[in-house]
């Protein structure tokens, strides 16, 4: 039988699919965000040849890897996050990752550097669809004790399509200087790194396809049951009304892609410091990151939902404090280093918190949010935290650099002073927040029948 007994939610009447499905769908959204983080991400190993083919500067490509896919992406996701409570969440991703993934191959066939910013902006547009959509949907096909678990695991996608990023994008730095152009019919000669973007479209196409077909299910935990469609105006005040604990949360989870965007760095580092090639890095990092990441993805959601089972309304926000405190910690350390096979190392636990932090952050930001809400709140957390990241982890190590270790190998502490202060500072203050995070959800809980099942 496809659909089980509801055990738990607003709606008791209306039944949960059946887990093995539910989890299919989770495993097909995961691929997707590894996906996304894939097509995103490439760019960043690709830099040279692409200067190279246009003659542009690192200005023009720090511009087009960081702001030109960041302004829409950010821009985009609470309107894109207002449909996904409203409307079809699964043709919704579906649209979203058909658009991203064409505009990834559009990267590959595009004949000028504007072109290629166009796609790029593309890109960002689609991709802001995916999380908002899918963490609502992940949400609702799970009773409130397992939506850790699931939620986390969909965030493996994070870890994943970085890691695949780097090992993908580090064999083909080492390939591109023995192979010639790429023929391809109906388009013409591309160069080996415009062939990598359209085959790194090319499946996602057929996900996207797949994701199309699944159920949609029931929307549950909402506090509006009089048939109005709630506005936005009614989501920000939902979110002020519990701000206490959703600003500390919000903003102190900045620290996860400050510190990630940081680690743009972390190939230059390595090669000033130590003198490991950009491909030496690729193949560490890249196995680190497909091997722990998921790891400490499924490590918060086994965190969060012990702590639930034992009556901890707090579970998921406790598992995020425990993360990004030892992200910090590791995270200062690990510039620091004596040599690169000590910082290799340390790309260990690093990993597996910031991915433990991704999960569980993400998963405290939907443990309370109310059904109708669940897509916008989820997209106003990820542009509040991405919005620091981008502002504030790039720029704050550059900026130190040039003014304070203008040495080759200062650059190592301004990665570790980078994380100690911003990252320290901005999770002291998520910390404040978790006695009200759990008021907030107990309160949630207690206007919803069943809800502890």
């Amino acid at each position: 039988m496809l659909w089980s007994r509801s055990i738990g939610g607003s709606h008791l009447n209306d039944a949960y699919p059946a887990r093995g499905y539910a989890w299919f769908v989770v495993v097909l959204l995961t691929i997707a965000y590894a996906i996304s983080l894939l097509d995103r991400w490439i760019i960043s190993l690709l830099v040279e040849p692409i200067k190279a083919h246009y003659g542009v500067s690192d200005t023009q490509m720090g511009l087009l890897m960081g702001p030109v896919f960041a302004i829409l992406y950010v821009g985009l996701g609470l309107p894109l996050g207002w449909l996904a409570d409203r409307y079809d969440r699964r043709r919704l991703i579906a649209a979203a990752m058909t658009f991203w993934c064409a505009m990834t191959v559009f990267c590959g066939l595009a004949r000028s550097f504007g072109q290629l910013t166009l796609a790029r902006l593309g890109v960002g547009v689609g991709e802001a669809g995916l999380a908002p959509a899918a963490n609502s949907l992940i949400a609702d096909y799970f009773p409130r004790a397992a939506q850790s678990r699931a939620i986390s695991f969909f965030n493996m996608g994070v870890s994943t399509g970085l890691g695949f990023a780097y090992l993908v994008g580090g064999l083909i730095v080492g390939w591109m200087h023995t192979r010639p152009a790429v023929e391809l019919p109906l388009v013409g000669e591309l160069a080996t790194w415009q062939a990598i973007f359209v085959l790194a479209g090319i499946p996602g196409l057929i996900i996207a396809a797949v994701i199309a077909t699944i159920r949609e299910p029931v929307r549950r935990d909402r506090i509006t049951n009089n048939g109005r469609q709630p506005t936005l105006r009614d989501c920000l005040r939902y979110v002020f009304a519990r701000r206490r604990a959703y600003f500390p949360l919000m903003i102190g989870m900045g620290t996860s892609p400050l510190i990630g965007y940081a680690w743009n760095w972390l190939p230059t580092m390595f090669t000033r410091t130590w003198g490991w090639s950009v491909s030496d890095l690729a193949a560490v990092y890249g196995w680190i990151l497909v091997i722990f990441g998921p790891l400490g993805a499924l490590s918060g959601g086994w965190i969060a939902t012990a702590l639930y089972r034992r009556g901890r309304t707090d579970a998921p926000y406790i598992a995020v404090i425990i993360a990004l405190s030892s992200m910090v910690v590791v995270s200062t350390l690990l510039p620091l280093m004596p040599s690169a096979e000590w910082a290799a190392l340390l790309l260990v636990p690093a990993t597996w918190a910031g991915a433990m932090s991704t999960a569980a952050g993400a998963s405290s930001v939907v443990f309370l949010a109310s059904g109708e809400f669940r897509g916008q709140v989820v997209a106003i957390y990820l542009a509040t935290m991405s919005a620091i990241g981008l502002v504030l982890g790039p720029s704050l190590v550059g900026w130190m650099n040039d003014t304070w270790f203008p040495e080759p190998t200062g650059i190592r502490y301004s990665l570790a002073l980078t994380a100690l202060t911003a990252g320290g500072v901005l999770t002291a203050y998520l910390i404040t927040g978790r006695r009200h995070y759990a008021l907030a959800v107990a309160d949630f809980e207690a206007m919803h029948t069943g809800t502890q099942a």
